[in-house]
């Protein structure tokens, strides 16, 4: 197809540049050539009607053109999503490695949500990707620096955070239910509207995080650094799970929290 556009351009051109110099061109090869129909006024009108055949053409070569481009498209976001879908069956040390570079392309085809329960990111440094809608359940994110990373509105049940830095990251909308940060470096991080219900903060540090409004039945902050940590408007906080942690100074607790 770009061979077809490329052709009828070069055609359009010398088209244009017959027609442009066709008093010359006419005089220097039509002085008083006749054969049959062919004289200069058969070629005048020739010139005419290709013109109006190659608007035509290249019209219709765009056309399909933009449709072979989206196809093209679709069938790489197709590849690129089996692909994912494959690597649940790999277990290869370099498994984490192939889970990213899979998610780096289908975020290069512009495609955010994605199937990939129990992934394997661990490991890695992690910059810049943005995810929504997407089933992350029981994906393993231990021991990687996260930075600048976007998740809405997924799934990440049972997620682990084992030795995690999460660093200018967003967090908005997800089901952490039984996730486990264990000595992960959360400080600032915002879990406002996610549900966390369950999840396990072992020896995290978690200064400055936002719990705004979160329902914290069966969470654990044991061994936690929650200084200046704000837990307004959080629901089933009690002060003893607060006082589980290492450093709980300056946190600032819900209008009523329980005993």
């Amino acid at each position: 197809m770009k061979v077809t556009i490329f052709m009828l351009i070069i055609l359009s051109i010398v088209t244009v540049l017959i027609t442009g110099f066709w008093e010359g061109v006419s005089n220097f090869v039509f002085p008083n050539l006749t054969w049959g129909l062919y004289n200069k006024d058969f070629f005048e009108n020739l010139l005419v009607e290709m013109h109006g055949g190659i608007i035509d053409l290249l019209i219709v070569g765009v056309i399909l053109y933009g449709f072979e481009i989206r196809r093209a498209k679709s069938d790489s976001i197709k590849e690129a999503k089996n692909n994912l879908a494959d690597l649940r069956y790999y277990s290869g040390s370099d498994a984490s490695f192939k889970f990213y570079r899979a998610l780096r392309l289908l975020a290069s085809l512009k495609v955010h949500n994605v199937e990939m329960p129990n992934g394997s990111l661990n490991d890695l440094k992690i910059k810049s990707l943005s995810l929504s809608k997407s089933n992350l359940a029981a994906t393993d994110f231990s021991r990687s620096t996260l930075d600048s990373v976007s998740l809405q509105n997924c799934d990440l049940q049972a997620a682990q955070f084992f030795d995690s830095k999460l660093r200018h990251c967003i967090f908005k909308n997800l089901n952490l239910k039984r996730s486990k940060f264990i000595k992960a470096d959360l400080r600032g991080m915002s879990f406002e509207s996610c549900i966390i219900e369950g999840a396990v903060f072992k020896d995290s540090n978690l200064q400055s995080a936002i719990f705004k409004g979160v329902d914290c039945r069966g969470v654990s902050f044991k061994g936690c650094n929650l200084r200046g940590a704000s837990f307004r408007g959080a629901q089933n906080l009690t002060r003893n799970m607060v006082e589980e942690a290492e450093d709980y100074r300056f946190v600032k607790y819900p209008e009523r929290a329980d005993d």
